[in-house]
């Protein structure tokens, strides 16, 4: 089940936007091990094709989430705080990443 925050939701209405939530690659730890990351970000529409993600929808809002990630049962997607000049930041809980 899906579920947006309110402050989340009116933004991506008053941007008339979908959210997409994916991964992001980066080298680190001990062994030079790749660690991926979630962000979340807010788009006014998807660019490129739908195939790689799931589709999700919430009051007419459209979620796009990368299938290389885990969908838990309850998902909350929120903001965390907002920005001047950036705009909202967005986060999500109950969506994890899938490591080989």
């Amino acid at each position: 089940m899906l579920t947006i925050e309110e402050k989340a939701l009116a933004a991506a209405k008053e941007k008339n936007g979908v959210f997409v939530v994916k991964t992001i690659k980066a080298s680190g730890g001990c062994f030079d091990n790749e660690i991926k990351d979630i962000v979340v970000e807010l788009h006014h529409e998807l660019k490129g094709s739908e195939l790689g993600y799931t589709v999700m929808e919430y009051e007419g809002v459209k979620v796009y989430i990368e299938r290389y990630l885990r969908i838990l049962d309850d998902v909350l997607l929120y903001q965390r705080f907002k920005l001047p000049v950036i705009g909202g930041i967005f986060k999500v809980k109950g969506i994890e990443v899938k490591y080989m």
